[in-house]
C-alpha cells in the first residue's frame, strides 16, 4: 500500500463539483510520485509533514512509517546534519536547493549489513496558486551509496600498491555504467519534474475551486449557525412548556392525592366493612374503621389474612379469596356465617359480602373486600313462627319457640295434641274452616293481619297474624297435614291504628283547608280567566302540599320523640316482644317520614320545572345519581351501563333531569328480580331530532298495557313487597310534561321495564 496521508475532502450536499477535479489531480499527483524512478516525497507545512512518498523513498530509510509524521520525527538520525536546516531554508525562501554533498543515514532501528545509506537531494518549494505563499516542498533524493563506497574503496587503494591495469579498467567500466544510469535517471527526473509542475498548476486551479467551495461551505455554515440558534430558541420554548406541563402534572398529582385522601375518608366513614388484600399471600394493606371494629384489639394491617384472622381459613373464606385472586372473577356471598372469638366467647355473625379483584396495568394484584353485617336481620327472620299440623284433628307435630311464644304455651304443652285441645280458646274463631278448606282442596291460604283471641299469661289477648297455611302432602301425594308459617304483627297493627287515627286527623285538617281553598277559588273566579285560574289553583295546591308536609314533620318528629321516651320509660315483660314491636314502630315512622319528604318534593316540583335549561353532561348526571343511590345499587348487586354517543350533552333544567334519572334508577334497583343479576342500561337516542332518554331494566316488571294512564297517578304502586309511596312516577311525569315532553313505558310481568323519556325539542 502507498505510504500517504489523504487530504480530507469535505462533503456538503448541494455544492458544485470543484472538489472532484481536485481529487483527480490529487490522484494523478500520487500516481506520478508512486511511479517516479527517483526517491520522491511531498512535504506539507513548515514542519515538513510527509503527505506522499513513493516506495523508493521509503526503501531509502528502511521502509519505516513516514506518512503523517514530521520528517524530523520520522528520521531523527539526520538531526545532527545540516539536512533539515536546508529544508527550512527552502520553505522560508521558496528557492530550490541542491544538496551540497552526500547525506549520511545510519538506520538506528535496523542497521543495514551493507553499511550506512548515502544520498543527495533536491528540495523544491510548492506554492498556493492564488496567494503565492509556500505551502510545502517536493523532495527528490538519490541513493549514491554505491558511488560513495566505490570512492572510499578507491581512496583506500591509493595508499596501497598501485592496482593493475585490468582492475582499473573494470572499475572505470563500472563507473561509466553508473554514470550512464545516473544520466538516464536525471532525464527521467527532469520529465517527472515537468509532469509535477503541470500537476502543481492543476492543483493550484483545484485549490482555487476549493476556496470557492469553501465560500459556499461558510455560507452553509452560517445558515447552519442560524438554524442552530433557532433550534436553541425552540429548545428554550420547549423547556418552558415542559416546565409548565410539569407544573400541571404536579398539580394533577396533588389533586389525585387529595382525591385519594377523600376516597379514603369516605371509606373510613362508610358503615360497610372494607379492606384491601394485596399479593398472593393476601396481606391486609388497608382496613377501614368498620372492618377494624369487627375485630377490636386485633392487629390487622401489614399481616397476611391467614395470620391475622385464622378463623377465615378454617371456615373456607380464605379459599374463596385465593380463588378470586387467581381467576380475577368476583364472588358474592349472602348471609354467610362466620364464627370468631368475640369479647365474651365464640360468636356467630352473618355477612353479605363481595370479593372483587383489583388490577394494576391489567394484572391482578389483590382483592377488595366489602362486607355488611346482617346478623340482626337473620336473627329477626329466625323469629318467624313455624308449626306443622297432622290429620283431620290437626295434631301438633312441630311447634318452634316463636309459635309457642305467640300461643303463650310451652312446647311440651302442645306437642302431640290436637290444635283446638291445646288452644281451646281458638275454637269458633274461623280457623277450623280455613284449615278444613286447605286440607280438602290442597290450595294454600294466606292471611294478612287476621285478628284472633288467645289466653296468654293468664289473660285474654287479641293477636294479629300474618300467616300462610300450606298443604303438606305425604309420599303418595295425599294432603295429610298443614304447615303454618306466621308472624305476630300485633304491635305493627296497633301502631298503624295510631297512625291511621293521626291520618284521619290530618285528613280532617286537610279537608278544612281544602274547603277554605275552594272558597278562595270561588271568590277569585270572577276576577280571573279560566286558564289563569287553573294555573293558580295548581300552584296553590303545590304550595299547600309543600306547606302541609313541612308542617306535619314536626308532629311526626314529636311522635318519634315520644316513642323514644316510651322505650326508655317502659319495660316490656317479654324482651322478644320489644325486639319485634319497637323496630316495627320505627319502620312505620320512617315510612311516614319518607311520605312527607315525597310530598315536600311535590311542592318544590313547580319551582324546579320553571328553572331555565342549561347544557348538561349526561354521564356526569348519571354518575352523580349513582353516587347517591350507591347503597341501593350495592344491595341490588346491580350493574349499570350507559351509551350517550348519539348526544352526550342535552339542554334541560338540571334539577328536573336529575330527579327524573334518580327516580327511574331507584325504581329499577328497588324492583330488581331476585332470581337474576340486576342489569340496567341508560342511553339516549334521537327521534326526528328530539332526544329520547331510555332507562331499561330486567327487573320484576308489571303489566303496563293493563294500567294505561293510571301508571302515573299519585300514590299508585304495582309491587307491595318493598317499601315505597307511589310518588316517584307521578313526580317524573309532571316534570317531563312541564318541559314539553312525554313518557312512554313498555313492561310485562317478569320481563323488566323500559321507560322512554322524550325531553322535548332542543
Amino acid at each position: 500500500m502507498p505510504d500517504s496521508v489523504p487530504i480530507p475532502e469535505p462533503f456538503f450536499p448541494g455544492l458544485s463539483q470543484p472538489s472532484a477535479d481536485a481529487a483527480v489531480h490529487r490522484q494523478r499527483l500520487q500516481a506520478l510520485v508512486q511511479d517516479a524512478p527517483a526517491c520522491l516525497a511531498s512535504l506539507s507545512g513548515p514542519t515538513h509533514v510527509v503527505t506522499v512518498s513513493n516506495p523508493l523513498f521509503r526503501q531509502l530509510f528502511g521502509d519505516r512509517t513516514l506518512a503523517g509524521l514530521s520528517l524530523r520525527d520520522a528520521l531523527p538520525e539526520l538531526r545532527d546534519q545540516p539536512f533539515f536546516a536546508l529544508l527550512d531554508g527552502v520553505y522560508a525562501t521558496g528557492t530550490v536547493c541542491h544538496g551540497p554533498g552526500e547525506v549520511l543515514f545510519h538506520d538506528a532501528t535496523r542497521p543495514d549489513p551493507r553499511g550506512p545509506v548515502h544520498f543527495t537531494f533536491i528540495a523544491q518549494s510548492q506554492r498556493d496558486r492564488l496567494t503565492g505563499e509556500v505551502t510545502g516542498l517536493l523532495l527528490f533524493a538519490y541513493n549514491v551509496s554505491a558511488h560513495v563506497r566505490a570512492r572510499l574503496q578507491a581512496e583506500a587503494r591509493g595508499s596501497q600498491p598501485a592496482v593493475t591495469a585490468q582492475q582499473l579498467a573494470v572499475a572505470n567500466e563500472a563507473l561509466a555504467t553508473s554514470n550512464e544510469e545516473l544520466s538516464v535517471t536525471n532525464a527521467e527526473l527532469d520529465a517527472t519534474v515537468g509532469q509535477l509542475t503541470e500537476s502543481n498548476q492543476h492543483l493550484a486551479r483545484a485549490n482555487a475551486d476549493l476556496k470557492a467551495a469553501n465560500a459556499h461551505i461558510r455560507a452553509h455554515a452560517a445558515e447552519l449557525h442560524r438554524s442552530q440558534k433557532a433550534l436553541r430558541h425552540l429548545n428554550r420554548q420547549l423547556e418552558t412548556r415542559v416546565g409548565e406541563r410539569t407544573g400541571q402534572l404536579q398539580a394533577a398529582l396533588r389533586a389525585t392525592e387529595q382525591q385519594r385522601a377523600t376516597i379514603a375518608a369516605v371509606f373510613d366513614q362508610t358503615p360497610a366493612a372494607v379492606c384491601l388484600l394485596r399479593g398472593p399471600e393476601l396481606r391486609l394493606e388497608y382496613v377501614n374503621h368498620s372492618y377494624q371494629a369487627l375485630y377490636p384489639g386485633r392487629a390487622l394491617l401489614d399481616r397476611p389474612l391467614a395470620e391475622a384472622l385464622p378463623e377465615t381459613e378454617a371456615q373456607g373464606f380464605l379459599a374463596l379469596l385465593t380463588q378470586v385472586y387467581a381467576t380475577g372473577q368476583p364472588h358474592h356471598g349472602q348471609e354467610m356465617p362466620l364464627v370468631d372469638a368475640g369479647p365474651h366467647g365464640p360468636r356467630t355473625r352473618f355477612f353479605d359480602f363481595t370479593y372483587q379483584a383489583f388490577r394494576e396495568q391489567g394484572a391482578v394484584v389483590g382483592v377488595a373486600v366489602c362486607a355488611f353485617d346482617v346478623s340482626e336481620q337473620v336473627r329477626v327472620r329466625e323469629q318467624v313462627a313455624v308449626a306443622i299440623f297432622r290429620g283431620p284433628r290437626y295434631v301438633i307435630e312441630l311447634a318452634n319457640p316463636a309459635v309457642c311464644a305467640i300461643w303463650g304455651r310451652k312446647a311440651e304443652q302442645v306437642l302431640g295434641k290436637p290444635l283446638f285441645e291445646a288452644l281451646p280458646e281458638a275454637a269458633g274463631q274461623g280457623f277450623e274452616e280455613l284449615l278444613d278448606g286447605v286440607l280438602a282442596t290442597g290450595v294454600p291460604y294466606v292471611a294478612t293481619e287476621l285478628p284472633s283471641t288467645l289466653d296468654r299469661d293468664g289473660q285474654r289477648d287479641t293477636v294479629y297474624w300474618n300467616f300462610v297455611y300450606q298443604p303438606l302432602p305425604d309420599a303418595e301425594g295425599l294432603v295429610t297435614g298443614i304447615t303454618v308459617v306466621a308472624t305476630d304483627v300485633s304491635e305493627q297493627v296497633r301502631a298503624r291504628q295510631v297512625l291511621e287515627q293521626l291520618g284521619q286527623e290530618l285528613a280532617t285538617a286537610y279537608a278544612t283547608l281544602r274547603v277554605a281553598h275552594v272558597d278562595t277559588e270561588l271568590a277569585n273566579a270572577a276576577l280571573c280567566e279560566s286558564n289563569h285560574h287553573l294555573t293558580r289553583t295548581n300552584a296553590d295546591l303545590d304550595s299547600f302540599v309543600y306547606a302541609a308536609s313541612h308542617d306535619l314533620k314536626l308532629p311526626v318528629l314529636n311522635l318519634a320523640g315520644l316513642i323514644e321516651e316510651l322505650r326508655r320509660g317502659v319495660t316490656f315483660t317479654d324482651p322478644a316482644e320489644e325486639g319485634v314491636l319497637i323496630p316495627l314502630i320505627e319502620e312505620t315512622l320512617r315510612q311516614l317520614t319518607a311520605t312527607l319528604d315525597d310530598l315536600s318534593a311535590l311542592g318544590q316540583m313547580q319551582e324546579a320545572a320553571l328553572a331555565p335549561p342549561e347544557p348538561l353532561d349526561l354521564e356526569e348526571v348519571v354518575a352523580d345519581v349513582l353516587q347517591v343511590l350507591e347503597p341501593q345499587l350495592r344491595a341490588a348487586r346491580a350493574r349499570v351501563t350507559v351509551d350517550f354517543a348519539a348526544r352526550p350533552v342535552v339542554s334541560y333544567p338540571r334539577a328536573s333531569l336529575r330527579t327524573v334519572v334518580l327516580n327511574l334508577l331507584s325504581n329499577a334497583f328497588k324492583y330488581a328480580d331476585p332470581t337474576r343479576p340486576c342489569r340496567v342500561h341508560v342511553s339516549l337516542w334521537l327521534d326526528a331530532g328530539q332526544p329520547v332518554l331510555w332507562v331499561k331494566d330486567n327487573g320484576l316488571g308489571f303489566d303496563a298495557a293493563a294500567h294505561g294512564p293510571a301508571l302515573f297517578q299519585l300514590f299508585r304502586r304495582f309491587h307491595d313487597h318493598v317499601e315505597g309511596t307511589g310518588v316517584g312516577l307521578y313526580l317524573v311525569n309532571r316534570l317531563v310534561h312541564a318541559t314539553g315532553g312525554r313518557i312512554e313505558v313498555d313492561s310485562r310481568v317478569g320481563e323488566g321495564a323500559t321507560f322512554r323519556v322524550y325531553l322535548g325539542q332542543q
